[in-house]
């Protein structure tokens, strides 16, 4: 049978950005299971299945606390409150994330002060933290409460340069605050993103490395104020049966806690096929892509592949090669197109906002896409996403 010249072309498949089907076929029943048990308990709020979830995730990063919540947005307003963080703080982060980092620092009534991410590792390292300082003034750096390092991408930030994060704050008696939403299963010096600082802040949203079936959240920290205090906040404030603090509605649902039980047993097996996957893209695009286009992984486990993300030369660019792949049935999506102080929402933080005007900014947002990346991805899925790449460059 003949094709009219005139007929479409045809696109094979599409090769996702996720797909969570490998992960619900091996623990899919047994989260079906897990959640019939909690139907059958009757408790759907807190109780024992949470409990239990949270002491499997204190147990895998490290921590003395796990606190589950509702989202990884509210672990992160959580874990700022608890720290001490407020009105009229000043709080050091990235320029280039997702807006939720940012938001959950003008929600506890504190200033977000923008810096520049480091260009290869993409994220805040201690030679951003330092210039950002340096450029405010006085009055502006004695009101610097917190540094929120975001772990971009599955990435272990603040791990270049002279000093670390932690030591740059404790000098500057600041505390750090991470945000680890993507970072899972990560570590650095023998420690797990996440408790690197005073708190770390998780999400367990579907795509997750770990991921719930909705919205949940957690915090882990070794110090036990800082747990007991994020429990008060994510139960309307109350402790000993007062409401001492105003706090927010924002509990891990058992039915989520559930899931999440089940599929960390499956959590350093899904890593390394990720770690895997990760390493076999680059040898596939390393005599393709321009030189600095991937990012730093950094030492073996600092890097756990959220997603892969490609830094492509310009706007213009990214958005040829996200069309191009898209031609060819293979889905892509653009991280972050405008850094956090371009955002309408954070405008009225623009006094700070030329901390973080320089190249490392202007060569990352708007410039980050990523390719697909998930637990199951074959190699026949990778080779052609590779391969449009490469004729994409050729």
């Amino acid at each position: 049978m003949t094709t009219p010249a005139d007929a479409p072309a045809r696109v094979a498949p599409t090769v996702p950005l996720v797909d969570l089907g490998p992960q619900h076929a091996e623990t899919g029943e047994a989260a079906l299971a897990a959640v019939a048990e909690v139907a059958r308990g009757g408790r759907f709020i807190l109780g024992e299945p949470v409990a239990r979830f949270e002491r499997t995730l204190a147990e895998l990063v490290g921590a003395e606390h796990a606190v589950g919540v509702a989202s990884g947005t509210d672990a992160l307003v959580l874990a700022l409150a608890a720290a001490g963080v407020g009105p009229g703080d000043l709080v050091i982060t990235t320029s280039v994330s997702f807006a939720a980092t940012a938001e959950a620092i003008v929600r506890v009534g504190a200033s977000p002060v923008f810096c520049e991410p480091d260009p290869s590792t993409f994220c805040l390292e201690a030679a951003g933290v330092e210039e950002g300082l340096s450029l405010l003034s006085g009055a502006d750096r004695r009101r610097v409460r917190a540094i929120v390092p975001v772990h971009l991408f599955g990435r272990v930030a603040g791990t270049t340069g002279r000093a670390s994060l932690a030591s740059l704050a404790a000098a500057a008696g600041v505390v750090v605050v991470e945000d680890a939403a993507q970072a899972l299963g990560a570590r650095t010096g023998g420690r797990s993103a996440g408790t690197l600082g005073a708190a770390g802040a998780f999400s367990f949203f579907p795509t997750k490395n770990l991921g719930a079936w909705g919205d949940g959240g957690a915090v882990v920290t070794d110090s036990d104020d800082v747990a007991a205090r994020v429990k008060s906040l994510r139960q309307h404030g109350v402790q000993d049966g007062r409401f001492v603090r105003v706090g927010l509605n924002s509990r891990l649902d058992a039915i989520h806690a559930a899931v999440l039980e089940v599929k960390a047993a499956r959590l350093a097996d899904w890593t390394r096929a990720r770690v895997a996957a990760a390493a076999r893209y680059r040898e596939l695009l390393a005599q393709v892509v321009p030189a600095g286009a991937l990012q730093d992984p950094g030492a073996p486990g600092e890097h756990v592949y959220h997603q892969l993300v490609l830094r492509l030369a310009s706007p213009a660019q990214r958005e040829a090669l996200a069309a191009h792949l898209t031609a060819r049935g293979i889905e892509s999506r653009a991280y972050y197109t405008r850094p956090l102080w371009g955002e309408p929402a954070f405008a009225s933080f623009s006094p700070f906002a030329w901390l973080a005007s320089g190249i490392a900014t202007t060569t990352l947002a708007g410039h980050l896409l990523a390719l697909p990346m998930f637990y199951g991805i074959t190699e026949a899925q990778q080779d052609r996403v590779a391969e449009a790449v490469r004729a994409f460059f050729r």
